[in-house]
């Protein structure tokens, strides 16, 4: 299994900053949590499915007793605006992880999200994952078209939509796919 961490630059947005988009060593998952808080109240809720206290994000970032995630983020100026998990352990199968995505309000609709995608199918491809999980409520239409993107394969499951992703190691990414509406 390849651990070494991955760096990817995209054009610059000259009023903004060159967006860095890469992977975050473990001794940077501290940064997960300020990025969380950092998110409407509305766009938590799109994350987790559910309103979240702070109680809660302090244990979910503190991530105790579970595998450690991989984290890739895209940072803005030095800031994490935009990040994506890959969780490990619970009721998945071996060869896989269940993805988690948030991009901060302020920094939507500018492709990072699908570029964060492209970025952990990467990774997870270089570890030997077969297969990827997410979970979103219905009404996010933005997770719902990446999902689909991607290939996902969408059923509905007691309230959220899971998206299913199987990954095949010669597979190009879909990065440059059309976005499906």
């Amino acid at each position: 299994m390849n651990n070494t961490l991955v760096t990817v630059e995209f054009g610059a947005t000259p009023a903004e900053g060159r967006p860095v988009f890469r992977e975050l060593a473990p001794a940077e998952h501290g940064l997960l949590q300020e990025h969380i808080l950092r998110l409407s109240p509305e766009s938590r809720l799109m994350r987790f499915g559910c309103p979240t206290s702070d109680y809660m994000l302090d244990r979910y970032c503190a991530n105790q007793n579970q595998p450690t995630p991989v984290m890739c983020g895209v940072f803005i100026d030095g800031t994490l605006r935009g990040v994506i998990e890959l969780r490990f352990g619970g009721n998945l199968p071996e060869n896989s992880a269940e993805i988690g995505i948030s991009v901060e309000d302020a920094w939507r609709s500018r492709g990072f999200g699908a570029k964060l995608m492209a970025l952990a199918f990467e990774i997870a491809k270089e570890r030997g994952l077969t297969l990827l999980e997410m979970n979103f409520v219905p009404h996010n239409g933005p997770v719902r078209r990446l999902a689909r993107r991607f290939g996902g394969v969408l059923s509905n499951q007691m309230g959220l939509v899971r998206a299913r992703f199987t990954l095949a190691a010669d597979a190009a990414s879909p990065i440059d796919a059309p976005v499906a509406a």
